[in-house]
């Protein structure tokens, strides 16, 4: 009977730290009006103002997107006559990419101005625009991490690694959800809301199997 090789499997974990250079400003506007046309002329307008201030600060229209629009009726029940609309409310969203993150708060200034009593600010999120490379970079640190625990264990054990079997990696794992900002109110005080980077950490875990030698 053919003796199977010993082995050693052991999970690395590693983390890089990385500042981010991007924003992403998740946007959207609410119209709410008795009539339908009304209603979906009144968030389309308001969607264009908010497209234009952006572009008009530099931004490439190829970092504005559209990301979501809905067209809906707002009913009561009443005696005698049932289930009746009341009004429409529309919807439109849009994330806009400031690629120059000291700008941040200029913007955020402009689709306050622009939006007035229409605009809805979602969330900020503030992201690394490299992120393969740092995710790469905590990649290799979790391959470390992995290999110098493989290294111990076998040591303990009175043995040596040998080749590497086999490597399974996960997924990085990126920085977190878009932050929520305040109340619209807060941004389009005197003062303009401040938007600073901090840190991100970037994460990454490697599991990987070796050959024991004696």
């Amino acid at each position: 009977m053919v003796r199977k090789p010993d082995i050693v499997v052991v999970t690395g974990t590693g983390t890089v730290r990385a500042i981010p250079d991007l924003a992403v400003l998740s946007l959207g506007v609410e119209v709410r009006h008795a009539g339908l046309q009304d209603c979906y002329s009144g968030a389309a307008a308001a969607a264009t103002r908010l497209v234009e201030a952006v572009t008009s600060l530099g931004i490439a229209r190829a970092d504005v997107r559209t990301s979501g629009l809905s067209l809906r009726s707002e009913t009561v029940w009443r005696e005698q006559s049932g289930q009746q609309v009341v009004a429409y409310v529309a919807t439109a969203g849009l994330t806009v990419a400031v690629r120059e993150l000291a700008r941040a708060p200029e913007l955020l200034d402009a689709v306050v101005r622009s939006g007035g009593e229409a605009l809805r600010v979602h969330g900020l999120a503030l992201e690394v625009s490299d992120a393969k490379q740092a995710g790469a970079a905590a990649q290799a640190a979790a391959f470390d991490d992995a290999r110098d625990a493989a290294a111990r264990l076998a040591a303990k054990a009175g043995r040596t690694l040998g080749e590497v079997v086999r490597i399974d990696a996960a997924p990085h794992v990126m920085p977190g959800p878009p932050i929520p900002m305040a109340r619209v109110a807060l941004a389009s005080a005197v003062e303009a809301m401040p938007v600073e980077a901090g840190e991100s950490e970037i994460s990454s875990s490697v599991t990987v199997t070796w050959r024991l030698s004696d």
